[in-house]
């Protein structure tokens, strides 16, 4: 499959080309992300909001343009947002945002009592205030089994609360362009008046599978990855770098792939965040030993940590594992700094993989720089959502809002519907 290099490059700035800007605010907003993607599909985002230093920093050097609040979600309030925006209730086009999604996850301790997840509600107050056309919740698909089902049903009674329709789909980023297999669950709400519903989930560019076809934690045959971006193509780029060394700071050869390319847009010979972490003589030790593909199962027994030694082979599958150049790369998480954390080790080199690495994976442009400490920058990069999967969602709800469409308004292909609920609800009012 070849792929137009165009299709990757993401810019700094409102991309017109689209023709007239609509409207956009970015709540739990992170590094910016979701703002990038949005920009590059012809939003013009009105304002970010997050409460995390680091991230209001990075936010700042690198968009400038878009105006950012760093603070608590819960001392936003729409009459704030519109003062600071100029925005009139129902003007704006889109309020999107990520509420934190530790107490949903799979690989988190799935606690419904987390105080995180109520701040769902804190992004649907503020839709209420604001009602904005139309509104997207992205998360982790573990949500929609939480408490058999409830958090699900309660997801959706906000919904209508709040005067929206709604529907959820799981979207993999590698269906989008962006060289990772990581699964999103979307919620894209429509305000009832405008008669919207169902629609806003982008048909995928890569690959032969449609929305709904490929599921987490299944396994994926060698056919259905075909079109799929690579590790090659995402990073074979990028020069060699120690365990623990001082950052790299420039390139050392020529892009090979489009992909590549377009990351490399707008730069000469500076690289940015390419750093990789400091690990111990033992973990280089192991990690040495191993081949593309292989995993701690492939280890001598004298080599293995002591607490894996009596492991069950079938456990920790992905403990250890090198990646392949030719494989899809997992799901970031912000310990791909660790080894034992999954498939983060590069395919040759004795190190896990760099920031800048993981943000390529991630479909950030090397001109997107990283600021805080290393420890901070993992969280970034690793909480993110992929600038090119928001730039596919702001893409076909932006065609939606102007009649542009050409995908049917029918419920996407989901394991899951939201229904509304009348359960008691497990998100608190007041955390």
């Amino acid at each position: 499959m070849k792929y137009d290099q165009t299709f990757y490059t993401l810019t700094k700035t409102l991309d017109e080309s689209h023709g007239p800007a609509l409207t956009a605010i970015d709540l739990f907003s992170g590094a910016g992300g979701i703002a990038l993607g949005l920009q590059n599909a012809g939003f013009k985002v009105a304002l970010c909001s997050d409460i995390n230093e680091a991230c209001a920093k990075t936010h700042e050097h690198n968009l400038p343009d878009v105006p950012f609040h760093l603070g608590d979600v819960r001392e936003l309030s729409g009459e704030l947002i519109r003062q600071s925006t100029g925005l009139s209730v129902g003007e704006l086009d889109l309020l999107v945002g990520g509420p934190p999604c530790q107490g949903f996850s799979i690989i988190g301790a799935r606690d419904p009592d987390d105080p995180r997840n109520g701040l769902f509600r804190e992004f649907m107050r503020i839709a209420t205030d604001l009602q904005p056309k139309a509104l997207v919740i992205e998360n982790v698909p573990g949500l929609a089994t939480l408490s058999k089902g409830q958090v699900l049903d309660e997801i959706g009674t906000a919904f209508a609360s709040a005067g929206y329709n709604v529907a959820c789909a799981e979207l993999v980023a590698a269906q989008y362009g962006v060289p990772q297999m990581r699964w999103r669950m979307i919620f894209i709400g429509w305000r009832k008046d405008l008669g919207i519903e169902n629609a806003g989930f982008p048909r995928p560019t890569h690959g032969s599978s449609g929305i709904g076809d490929l599921f987490p934690n299944r396994t994926i045959t060698a056919e259905e990855l075909k079109g799929f971006l690579t590790t090659a193509d995402a990073i074979q780029d990028l020069p060699p770098v120690a365990a623990g060394a001082r950052t790299v700071e420039a390139y050392a050869g020529a892009p090979t792939r489009a992909y590549q390319v377009a990351m490399r847009a707008g730069l000469s010979d500076e690289l940015f965040n390419h750093y990789a972490a400091d690990i111990s003589d033992a973990t280089i030790e192991r990690i040495r030993a191993l081949r593309q593909g292989q995993d701690w199962r492939d280890l001598p027994n004298e080599l293995l940590p002591a607490g894996m030694r009596r492991a069950l082979r079938k456990d920790h599958t992905r403990r250890y594992r090198r990646m392949c150049w030719e494989g899809v790369p997992r799901s970031i998480i912000t310990r791909f700094r660790d080894p034992k954390s999954g498939e983060y080790t590069h395919p040759e080199q004795d190190r896990t993989i760099t920031i800048r690495e993981a943000a390529r994976i991630q479909s950030f442009p090397d001109w997107f720089r990283f600021l805080g400490s290393h420890t901070e920058q993992y969280d970034q990069v690793g909480n993110a959502v992929p600038p090119l999967l928001a730039r596919a969602l702001g893409k076909e709800i932006r065609a939606v809002l102007l009649g542009q469409s050409q995908n049917q308004q029918r419920a996407p292909k989901s394991r899951y519907r939201v229904n509304a609920s009348r359960q008691p609800s497990l998100f608190p009012d007041t955390l």
